[in-house]
């Protein structure tokens, strides 16, 4: 509707490019089928960001804690809520193939986005490509469900660095944080280019 004539030229604008090269890549990652079998195991896992400091997540007696990145410390909080989850995921998510993963979030924005899997901010749809795409390598289906402060102390005080509020709240919780898996560390950009060069940037053994 913006053309002025059949022969007038657009400039394609940059974010419409990516996200032409993440279907390409998405549509070599997934074959497009999906069998309706029984229901999936479900998981729970639990995020939270902490301002300017930190990332927590749990799942079970399992925990991590991490500093946000100093390129991220300046972004606003939605970005910060989507950027947990993802790295939950590359924390936990080679053992989630066949579940079904319920993301619990303090952050009603995020929530909304994550459903249908769109944003109006392009930080957080950037980290959404990330997500979808993760989950359909990983093999898993997720979902995002809202919960309240006073029922997520446990991701809040992992979030803060708060180890001792932590084991206080939950004295089964292992001592040991998680450590990133080996085999998702640096797997940013295959995420967005297809299959075929992932071995040259390190990724031989994706699943």
């Amino acid at each position: 509707m913006k053309f002025p004539s059949e022969f007038s030229w657009r400039h394609l604008p940059a974010y419409a490019c990516t996200d032409i090269q993440w279907w390409l890549s998405y549509t070599q990652a997934w074959n497009s089928v999906q069998i309706l079998d029984q229901q999936k195991p479900t998981l729970y896992i639990y995020t939270d960001t902490s301002s300017l400091k930190g990332l927590g997540g749990m799942i079970g007696e399992k925990w991590f804690s991490t500093l946000c990145p100093h390129q991220f410390q300046n972004r606003d909080i939605q970005f910060k809520e989507i950027y947990v989850v993802l790295q939950a995921i590359l924390q936990w998510g080679l053992d989630w193939e066949g579940h079904h993963v319920v993301f619990h979030m303090e952050n009603t924005v995020i929530v909304a986005s994550i459903g249908p899997g769109t944003s109006r901010n392009p930080q957080v749809t950037n980290v959404l490509r990330s997500i979808v795409m993760l989950a359909a390598w990983l093999g898993f289906l997720f979902s995002c469900s809202w919960v309240s402060s006073s029922n997520n102390q446990l991701a809040d005080a992992a979030s803060r660095f708060e180890c001792t509020r932590l084991f206080m709240l939950a004295p089964s919780m292992q001592k040991k944080l998680c450590a990133m898996h080996p085999q998702l560390c640096g797997i940013k950009h295959t995420l967005t280019c297809p299959p075929g060069s992932h071995s040259s940037y390190g990724m031989a053994s994706l699943p």
